[in-house]
């Protein structure tokens, strides 16, 4: 079993101030249990993550922290594998972008799933319903 760690669980569980940062937390520390098997993350989602808590927090520091934990680096353990989308993935992922017209996939979100088709990864982990009728969702509000 394998899972793909979307970028709302990962802002969430770091920010504390979030409002589904407990279901954040909860699902992460149910994923470091093993229940879902290997977590991954995606270069595309590390960027948008640390992105993301940068804008937000206003401070490079979290940003700074959240990145070193993703990429299992300083105090962190390596909890993740970080899937990199190469020119083959980027053009599945053109097409699914432009097929789930209807879905309102952000270009990040068709990336994950173009690398959950391509690596056979059993779910994604996310707030976001827009994954709904293409991929297996765990909705942290529900673990």
């Amino acid at each position: 079993m394998t899972i793909l760690v979307d970028t709302g669980v990962l802002y969430a569980d770091h920010d504390f101030d979030a409002s589904r940062h407990d279901a954040a937390s909860t699902v992460l520390n149910v994923i470091y249990d093993g229940e879902f098997g290997q977590p991954y993350v995606s270069d595309y989602i590390y960027d948008e993550a640390v992105t993301l808590t940068l804008r937000r927090s206003g401070s490079f520091e979290p940003a700074k922290q959240l990145g070193e934990k993703l990429r299992g680096a300083g105090s962190y353990p390596k909890a993740y594998e970080m899937l990199r989308v190469s020119a083959a993935v980027f053009a599945d992922t053109v097409d699914i972008f432009e097929r789930y017209d209807d879905q309102a996939l952000s270009f990040t979100d068709a990336a994950s799933v173009a690398l959950c088709q391509r690596h056979d990864i059993d779910s994604i982990v996310s707030f976001d319903d827009d994954f709904d009728g293409i991929v297996n969702r765990v909705d942290p509000a529900t673990v």
